[in-house]
């Protein structure tokens, strides 16, 4: 059966507009504020690339990019945490058969902590070493693995290997449309923040006002929430009708 993305998507804008103040609070605490931490505090050291390429070039941005992956570290796996308690809350209010209130939802995601770490963990590998492989097993891996959240969340029940299978099951051959939803929200969210970065380099001498990198700081990390809290619903509307299909 064809997966109808326009009725998902049409699902989850109903579920903003009737439960918008608990989502964006939700929203607000796990996926703004993180977001916007980072964006303040990190420690950034620019590499000088030239514009002729070559090895040295390739090898001083690699260095570059571990650099900003060590200094922040810490950061990093804070972001990353509450990003996933973030979400897992919000799925847990919307697919948890208990239907909990956001202090139940808190203690569902807190006691299944581990396991949530260990999927997002496992995902991630899966999919470093996907786009390793010439990219396509990488986007392979983000299709079939988008459903494994909600999967952990909606049945409880499920051990973690049967719930990895169950997420694989319902995306059977449906991977093209789940990436082209997720291509329009997170390509979409992309161009919003280089935008954003592009004007206020030009508005304020090359980008090094502070009150100008303020401003964008909060607007980028205004659209990393979003683009998480769209990700979130659309995958919990579309666990809800592959699942209700067997």
């Amino acid at each position: 059966m064809r997966l109808n993305i326009a009725a998902a998507c049409a699902e989850a804008s109903t579920i903003w507009k009737r439960d918008r103040d608990v989502i964006a609070a939700v929203g607000g605490v796990f996926f703004f504020l993180p977001n916007l931490a980072m964006a303040l505090f990190a420690r950034v050291e620019t590499a000088t690339v030239s514009t002729t390429g070559g090895a040295a070039d390739d090898q001083a941005l690699l260095a570059s990019m571990q650099s900003f992956l060590i200094d922040n570290a810490p950061m990093l796996a804070f972001q990353m945490i509450a990003e996933l308690v973030g979400v897992t809350v919000l799925l847990a209010l919307l697919l948890d058969p208990s239907r909990p209130t956001v202090g139940e939802a808190l203690r569902i995601v807190a006691r299944r902590l581990p396991v949530l770490i260990a999927a997002m963990l496992l995902i991630n590998v899966a999919l470093v070493c996907g786009m390793a492989l010439f990219i396509v097993p990488g986007l392979y891996v983000i299709g079939r693995a988008a459903l494994v959240m909600p999967v952990l969340i909606a049945e409880p029940e499920r051990r973690f290997g049967d719930a990895i299978g169950r997420a694989v099951e319902l995306t059977r051959g449906r991977v093209i449309q789940l990436l082209s939803l997720w291509a329009l929200i997170f390509v979409g969210a992309y161009f919003v923040q280089t935008l954003l970065q592009s004007l206020a380099r030009a508005a304020s001498s090359g980008g090094s006002n502070p009150v100008t990198l303020g401003m964008v700081a909060i607007a980028t990390s205004a659209v990393s929430m979003a683009t998480a809290i769209a990700y979130t619903l659309t995958r919990a509307a579309i666990y809800r009708r592959l699942a209700s299909n067997g």
